[in-house]
């Protein structure tokens, strides 16, 4: 059977143009290719698209050359048999391709454009174009309209105003200005280059810094306090430090998200307003949004990254930081407690147990234990403030603010039970706790070796150097001098129950390091009640410190950050009603290893987490 198509397209008139050619064979190829039988110049129509197959008389097969569809009869389908008698309709893209039987066996295939939709043109536009007539204004009209506004903005207005009729003045100042300065700057009001150094630049650091550095020394921070008290300053001038060196903090930053950050950076940056400023979160002159509300007491605080943001691929993007990525709460990393050594302070993990060696011998279970002979000795010691079993608070004393503890000092801490006295002829001699010599110096004193020590009443008669009593300058009374130093350091001394020595021609002890903080990098309050005490109201140190059970001053009584979770953190606590935590909870910008002030918070109960039967005092 012979295949005839027939190409029909309309003049603007609406007549039609009908082309007509025969095709060579009973199958054609439909497609927008050059090689095509049938080709469609439409792009939503692929190159070799379709195969129409002549199979038997009066039948069709039309098959998909790949995966793309076609329409027959409103049906999109890769492959159809189709009667020509029924006349069906095939679509591809834009145009139709009709089916029908024509005489001597013939079929016509009539190629023809999709019709418009009514009020559209064969483009798609509206047939009134992209910008219909308006019924009300037409296009002279708001021509009009426009250049009679605009010449009323730019003549009129400016010519009332320079002639006196308009009353309102704009102060230059004002005009620039999206706010007044808050309570803490307001005495710079009239000094803008106090801050703004330079015009069309934006507010650097070092304008920030010539107050508020706190990196100064004392005399350059006494002096920044009294220029700015001097200008006018209602405020104490506060110091701070960087969180970290301006390019570590560029290049630790995350890229910006999105094309819209993306966008905004490049704005900022084209504009003169780099990242990472003092000004980028301290915003000053804030417009006030209710009429009548007072300048902010402090610039406002808007944060352009988050800790975790930062913090999360840090070791990616800074090669040589020692710190440890920190993306969540829950996969916050274990405390890295900073212990002393020979080398000075190191950081450990506490999951590689580490062990403390801070040169004491110090069993916390001997002293905690209520049924020991410290207990005993602190119940004989009433009168001193004891009376019952020693508990941490016995030795533990809070600081000045209560978030920590003070040091440990022998004299306040341990000497009621381990006495330095070592005499009582003409008064109680104390020895003094501090470097072996002096405890030589006051031994060999009192035996008659050297200087009297204060407060006795023995002295040397004139002319007899030679006798070697007490308080003499002679030799030494036999061996009663040796036996005392001796007795002082070796086993069962007032020195050897808690130091280490070595026996070395000269005496040498382990060096005691006790660090201040284990935790330097972050911040726990005990001042907190749920902190400090438990539902009954109890001493809760056992909850976190497991020193009843510890046998060796080496264990190392710090709680990890599992101990932490268990009542802070919603995805991990375990507890009904978990206490609020975030970073700022334990760290801060500029002072990351102190928690961020914050107003009070509601009072959390803690969970209660079973513990040794250890009797405390508050």
């Amino acid at each position: 059977m012979t295949l005839v198509l027939r190409q029909i397209t309309r003049r603007v008139s609406g007549a039609e143009i009908v082309r007509e050619k025969v095709l060579p064979t009973d199958t054609a190829r439909i497609g927008r290719g050059a090689d095509c039988e049938i080709r469609l110049p439409d792009l939503a129509v692929s190159l070799h698209h379709a195969t129409l197959t002549v199979t038997t008389p009066g039948r069709v097969s039309l098959t998909s050359a790949g995966r793309e569809p076609f329409g027959v009869d409103g049906r999109f389908v890769t492959q159809a048999d189709v009667d020509v008698s029924r006349a069906p309709r095939l679509t591809f893209g834009d145009h139709i391709l009709t089916l029908s039987a024509g005489d001597g066996g013939r079929i016509l295939i009539n190629l023809a454009a999709a019709e418009p939709a009514e009020g559209e043109t064969s483009s798609g536009v509206p047939a009134g174009g992209v910008i219909p007539r308006a019924r009300i204004f037409g296009r002279r009209r708001i021509a009009w309209t426009l250049g009679l506004g605009i010449v009323a903005l730019c003549l009129l207005w400016p010519l009332a105003a320079f002639q006196g009729h308009l009353k309102a003045r704009i102060d230059p100042d004002q005009q620039w200005s999206t706010g007044p300065l808050s309570s803490a700057h307001a005495f710079l009001e009239d000094d803008c280059q106090a801050c703004h150094q330079q015009a069309f630049v934006a507010v650097t650091d070092a304008s920030c810094k010539a107050c508020h550095a706190g990196d100064q020394t004392p005399a350059a921070m006494a002096a920044a306090a009294t220029s700015v008290r001097r200008a006018g300053s209602p405020d104490t001038l506060s110091f701070v430090r960087d969180h970290a060196p301006r390019g570590r903090i560029l290049w630790g930053t995350p890229p910006p998200a999105g094309f819209t950050g993306q966008a905004t950076a490049w704005f900022r940056r084209a504009f003169n307003l780099p990242e990472q400023r003092c000004a980028s979160c301290h915003v000053e002159h804030v417009a006030n949004p209710v009429a009548g509300r007072p300048p902010e007491p402090i610039p406002t605080l808007t944060p352009t990254q988050t800790c975790i943001q930062c913090h999360t691929g840090l070791t990616h993007r800074l090669k040589d930081t020692d710190l440890v990525d920190a993306p969540s709460w829950a996969r916050h990393p274990d405390f890295h407690p900073a212990l002393p050594g020979a080398d000075g302070l190191t950081r450990v993990s506490l999951t590689s147990r580490p062990r403390e060696a801070s040169g004491l011998t110090f069993p916390h279970s001997l002293h905690l234990s209520p049924a020991g002979g410290p207990a005993r000795m602190a119940q004989t010691l009433g009168g001193r403030g004891y009376g019952a079993a020693l508990g941490c608070a016995s030795c533990h004393r809070p600081d000045a603010d209560g978030r920590g503890f003070a040091p440990i000092q022998m004299e306040r801490d341990c000497a009621s039970c381990h006495s330095l006295a070592f005499a009582t002829a003409g008064g109680v001699r104390q020895l003094p706790h501090g470097e072996p010599g002096q405890v030589v110096a006051a031994l060999l004193a009192w035996q008659g070796r050297g200087p009297v020590a204060g407060g006795g009443t023995s002295r040397r008669r004139p002319g007899r150097a030679g006798e070697g009593g007490p308080g003499a300058g002679g030799p030494p009374s036999g061996a009663s001098a040796v036996t005392t130093v001796g007795g002082a350091f070796g086993p069962r001394g007032a020195c050897f129950d808690c130091h280490t020595i070595f026996r070395t021609p000269t005496l040498r002890f382990t060096p005691v390091r006790l660090p201040g903080d284990f935790l330097s990098r972050g911040a726990f309050d005990h001042s907190v009640r749920e902190h400090r005490l438990d539902r009954q109201g109890q001493p809760a140190c056992a909850r976190c410190h497991a020193a009843a059970t510890s046998t060796s001053a080496t264990d190392l009584l710090l709680p990890s950050v599992s101990e932490c979770a268990e009542c802070h953190g919603q995805s991990t606590a375990r507890s009904p009603t978990p206490a609020p935590a975030d970073c700022e909870t334990c760290h801060s910008f500029h002072a990351p290893a102190h928690p961020t002030p914050r107003p009070p918070r509601p009072n959390f109960s803690a969970r209660p987490r079973p513990a040794a039967a250890v009797q405390t005092t508050p």
